[in-house]
């Protein structure tokens, strides 16, 4: 399947987790997916696009209805698609300023693709990997990734950078050089790229939570490798940390870096 637009990219600034015009300074680009996978109102395979719900203003329940009711611009064209429809609608819903709808949202939308396997396509399970990546760092930006239990944060983020690895491994190599060049950031290794996120907290108990869930996800990333070391958080002091995973093209490994 070929379902990431390259080519219709949407723009994130790092710092706040917020979707920005093209150009705004500082901005990342990041490629959407299918007709519903992206931010800056990307819906329906346009910026700006219509949602179509139904006569209660729910989304459909499933993606056979959705299906059944729209446009083919508006159908949904896999099951990740669909899910990204669902957490379109429930945002629209929100309003403009994130509150703790958005954080339920955005909350509904990681725990169904952490739910899914989607190693069916290396697209879509490197898809789903910056997905989760992208409503945990909303949650924890905005200052709602209380509503995660340390478990689920740990689950999430496993389950990411393994969906990444997977879509980074089994991606044709046209798409692959796309991938490193698009989604992740070179480094003074020409073999290693990385893709960058951050976590804020706002008290010692979130700090608390974000040591050991860290210092876990990356002792399962190791794996027992020798060179494994604590990461540093910041603990005890809340803030924002900045993560990088970072991933060896040549070898094709997968480390995780703080700072």
């Amino acid at each position: 399947m070929a379902y990431i637009n390259w080519d219709k990219p949407f723009y994130v600034d790092p710092s706040t987790g917020e979707s920005v015009a093209p150009g705004t300074l500082g901005a990342i680009p990041v490629p959407t997916y299918g007709h519903y996978v992206g931010g800056f109102g990307y819906s329906a395979a346009v910026f700006g696009g219509v949602l179509i719900v139904q006569g209660n203003g729910s989304p459909y329940s499933s993606m056979d209805e959705l299906n059944a009711n729209g446009t083919d611009e508006q159908d949904a064209v896999d099951i990740i698609d669909y899910y990204a429809y669902v957490h379109d609608v429930r945002s629209s819903l929100t309003g403009p300023v994130y509150t703790a709808l958005q954080a339920q949202a955005d909350a509904a939308l990681l725990g169904s693709v952490v739910a899914l396997d989607s190693h069916y396509d290396p697209e879509a399970a490197l898809m789903a990997g910056v997905i989760s990546f992208g409503m945990v760092g909303s949650l924890a930006l905005h200052g709602y990734l209380n509503v995660l239990s340390p478990f689920q944060l740990i689950g999430a983020l496993t389950d990411a950078v393994r969906d990444i690895d997977y879509g980074l491994d089994n991606l044709p190599p046209g798409e692959l050089a796309d991938a490193l060049n698009f989604i992740f950031e070179p480094t003074g290794d020409p073999n290693v790229f990385v893709f960058d996120f951050a976590i804020r907290t706002t008290s010692f108990r979130q700090e608390f939570v974000e040591v050991i869930v860290m210092n876990t996800l990356n002792a399962i990333i190791d794996g027992g490798e020798a060179d494994n070391v604590p990461l540093s958080t910041g603990f005890p002091f809340p803030g924002t940390s900045d993560y990088h995973l970072a991933y060896n093209a040549v070898t094709g490994d997968i480390d995780l870096n703080a700072g």
